[in-house]
């Protein structure tokens, strides 16, 4: 009778063992139970978990892993995209009634929802559910959900349409060079994050942003060069201005006799440089009668 309740023991300890199998769930991440009905409910801390054994037809419990840190999205408006070298369209922002084209990067920091508490375990669970899990690493029943994909699949585009929707909203890349360095809530990049955070709750995807930079903002070259050129023309009309009130204040014509005679010499530097001989006859009357030459000491 002991013979007979030792072997009973052995045979059930030989079956709970072949009912049980453990994966791993690694440090900074957790883990999720995806059962053939769906996910458990659960959430699993680093650690072992018992995900049981499968049918000879492969049904059973799957394991789906998360990682718990926050991960860094860089949504980049510029020409062609560096990651497709075939892509050779246009992607910049379009700026103004003026329509200017605009590059710009924007690195979104977003992280999981707080899965300690009741809202955020819900959150977590309905994230899940939007993802596609792949197979992890050689686990066949061990299946990793990205945060990053759950994005670029579910939000991304909506994401890039109010970042645009901001752009629109300047008059000029100027006025959006002027609102960069303006930090209050009203700056463009506070209001680059208000738009990417609504665009996440429209998209009722439930991601935490935690910050959003702006950054390589740059007009297309031909609105840099209109730029610039706006900005001599205006240095030219104040020099212009400086001159004229210094030829104004002139009482016997001394000023702008020199003037003459130095804006004639660089003319004439002008021509030499290009290898011509240029002579200039001009009337000096206007001036003082008698200009003075200095003359070396004896």
């Amino acid at each position: 009778m002991r013979s007979f309740s030792i072997i009973l023991v052995a045979s059930t300890a030989t079956l709970l063992a072949a009912c049980q199998e453990y994966v791993d769930v690694p440090p900074n991440y957790i883990g999720l139970l995806l059962t053939p009905t769906g996910y458990d409910g659960s959430i699993y801390t680093p650690g072992q978990v018992d995900i049981g054994t499968q049918s000879s037809t492969h049904r059973g419990n799957r394991l789906v892993l998360i990682q718990r840190s926050g991960f860094a999205v860089k949504e980049q408006f510029m020409k062609g995209d560096p990651e497709n070298p075939r892509d050779s369209e246009d992607h910049r922002c379009v700026v103004g009634p003026r329509l200017e084209p605009m590059t710009l990067d924007t690195r979104l920091l977003m992280a999981l929802p707080d899965y300690s508490t009741t809202d955020g375990k819900n959150d977590l669970m309905r994230l899940a559910l939007l993802g596609n899990p792949k197979p992890a690493g050689r686990e066949p029943r061990t299946l990793e959900l990205t945060a990053q994909s759950i994005y670029h699949e579910q939000a991304r585009l909506q994401v890039r349409g109010k970042i645009r929707e901001i752009c629109a909203q300047y008059e000029s890349v100027e006025a959006v060079f002027r609102s960069i360095a303006d930090t209050s809530d009203s700056g463009f990049s506070k209001r680059i994050k208000r738009a990417v955070a609504a665009a996440l709750v429209q998209s009722n995807v439930p991601l935490q942003l935690v910050d959003a930079v702006v950054s390589n903002v740059k007009p297309d070259p031909s609105v840099m060069d209109a730029i610039a050129a706006k900005q001599a023309a205006e240095k030219r009309v104040e020099a212009i201005g400086v001159i004229t009130k210094f030829l104004a204040d002139d009482p016997d014509g001394a000023r702008k006799l020199v003037y003459r005679m130095q804006v004639l010499q660089e003319i004439i530097a002008k021509a030499d440089e290009k290898g011509r001989s240029t002579i200039f006859m001009t009337d000096i009357s206007g001036g003082p009668a008698i200009v003075p030459v200095p003359t070396p000491a004896r």
